[in-house]
């Protein structure tokens, strides 16, 4: 958007929605590119799909097979972790406790507990509370404490990550640590938690033994977007305020860009969402740590050739190159230029572009991705080559951004849907410069929500589409084991779940 455009719209707008959005933190130019975007799906009543031209598989060469390496200790990896997530979907069969809860009706609340105990809810990972208030149950006491009351709605409002996975009563922030702590290698952790959180977080990691430093980030204002109503203006609350929403895990970008901040060695980010839970098995283990180590030889090899190309020294950056290709499965003929091989066969960097500067396409960060066997029941999205306002890409696909008869053609064939979407991701960290260029990426979804009795909308950016698509990174999509995929979507996930059975002592 040109700086014309820019304060035209600023002038259109309400002066006091302005100060409103400036007091709370919240970027102008950005909540205006969204009222634009939730305007122009309220006025084109269609979705925006992205064109699926092929599914990347093994046998395309859009997926590559892991190598067994050993990490490398000069290439430092920060684990990231999104984790600033809230319960509720998690939560959902406490639905009627909580309103019971919340009405303070003592007998609902004992039916919806009786409820809970007949579909074996009260054997999932609870806590405390929640014992007590079963305690009262079974004695058909029909007295429940406010203070009681007023415990549990505050342990089933915390976010997800303070959220007990397991009977023992650890959290899936302390499971997260002690996988990492198994894995290995790592310079550090960073926790995306929600605002005023951090001291909660912190007290918490603390419980798990480990020499890997922890820091939080909280996913403040600066992240956030608005609610806007059917008609496409800014929603307000009852008390007249403009409602503000956490703008989805696409902002992340912002805070990965912030990580040498506190871990200034850092050269990538290791992404593990909070909630999926894979234990300390050998296999586990291994397969992280090949995956850290394919990312971190990779980017050795790609610093090569960006020195090389950067030095005018050919020789040394196709040499560099061909390692590279090797490392991934790749060999090159002599009539080969192994630095478009990279480009074309490994990255599949936007055809459009090949006609620019190799180097400003290898300074691009590079992403990894491990995407893990379809086993046909899986329903999401994949990788996928696709075209893009014109740009030919390969893309991490979520299944909003599929039409329909792409979904049947494509995501819903086991044959043409090999994996399933991602796992985990070893990005490189990007500069605030390029974040910033990102700003106008098209990886993002309309929300409609019920928001106080109301629908509202807003809009959504995607973290691994935008980190999945060689039109903005050096990207690999590779295999890994379906042992590493383990998210607990729902209580009946953990369901009798103990710490031994993730092979924790």
């Amino acid at each position: 958007m040109s700086s014309s455009q820019f304060h035209s719209d600023v002038e259109n707008d309400d002066a006091q929605s302005q100060r409103e959005l400036s007091q709370a933190g919240l970027r102008i130019e950005d909540i205006l590119r969204h009222r634009r975007n939730v305007r122009a799906f309220l006025l084109n009543k269609t979705p925006k799909f992205f064109p699926v031209k092929d599914t990347c598989r093994v046998d395309n060469e859009g997926i590559r097979q892991l190598p067994q390496l050993s990490p490398r200790q000069d290439v430092p990896l920060v684990a990231f972790v999104p984790a600033a997530g809230a319960s509720s979907r998690y939560l959902s069969p406490l639905s009627n406790l909580v309103q019971a809860l919340r009405s303070q009706d003592s007998h609902s609340c004992l039916q919806a507990l009786k409820v809970l105990d007949e579909n074996g809810i009260l054997k999932c990972p609870l806590p405390p509370s929640l014992k007590d208030l079963e305690s009262i149950c079974r004695a058909n006491n029909s007295q429940i404490r406010s203070e009681l009351a007023s415990s549990v709605l505050d342990d089933v409002d915390a976010p997800k990550a303070l959220y007990p996975a397991v009977l023992e009563g650890q959290t899936f922030l302390e499971l997260k640590r002690i996988e990492h702590q198994a894995i290995g290698g790592l310079t550090g952790e960073v926790y995306i938690c929600p605002p005023g959180r951090t001291v909660d977080f912190m007290s918490t990691a603390e419980k798990v033994k480990s020499k890997i430093p922890v820091v939080c980030f909280e996913q403040g204002a600066a992240l956030a977007t608005v609610r806007f109503d059917g008609a496409g203006n800014i929603a307000r609350g009852d008390d007249g305020k403009i409602s503000t929403v956490p703008a989805g895990h696409g902002s992340l970008v912002q805070l990965i860009s912030d990580v040498p901040q506190h871990f200034p060695k850092a050269r990538g980010v290791f992404i593990r969402n909070i909630d999926n839970v894979t234990g300390v098995s050998q296999e586990v283990v291994k397969a992280s740590r090949f995956f850290m180590a394919g990312f971190q030889r990779s980017l050795k090899f790609l610093d090569n050739i960006r020195n090389a190309l950067a030095a005018k020294d050919g020789s040394s950056a196709a040499e560099s190159a061909r390692s590279l290709l090797e490392l991934w499965g790749l060999r090159c003929s002599s009539n080969d230029d192994p630095i478009d091989m990279v480009l074309k066969k490994l990255f599949h960097a936007p055809f459009s572009e090949l006609d620019t500067e190799p180097l400003s396409l290898l300074l691009r960060p590079l992403v990894l991705m491990g995407q893990v066997p379809n086993t046909a029941r899986d329903v999401g999205g994949t990788c996928v080559f696709t075209a893009i306002d014109g740009v030919n890409q390969k893309l991490c696909l979520e299944r909003p951004h599929a039409s329909p008869e792409d979904q049947q053609r494509f995501l819903d064939n086991p044959v043409t849907s090999t994996h399933f979407n991602p796992v985990f991701v070893a990005a490189e960290v990007p500069s605030r410069e390029v974040v910033q260029s990102w700003s106008n990426h098209p990886f993002w979804l309309i929300a409609k929500k019920s928001w106080n009795g109301r629908e509202v909308l807003y809009q959504e950016s995607i973290l691994y589409e935008l980190l999945g698509s060689s039109q903005y990174t050096n990207l690999v999509f590779v295999d890994v084991p379906r042992k590493v995929f383990n998210p607990h979507k729902t209580l009946a996930d953990a369901s009798g779940k103990h710490l031994s059975d993730w092979g924790v002592n």
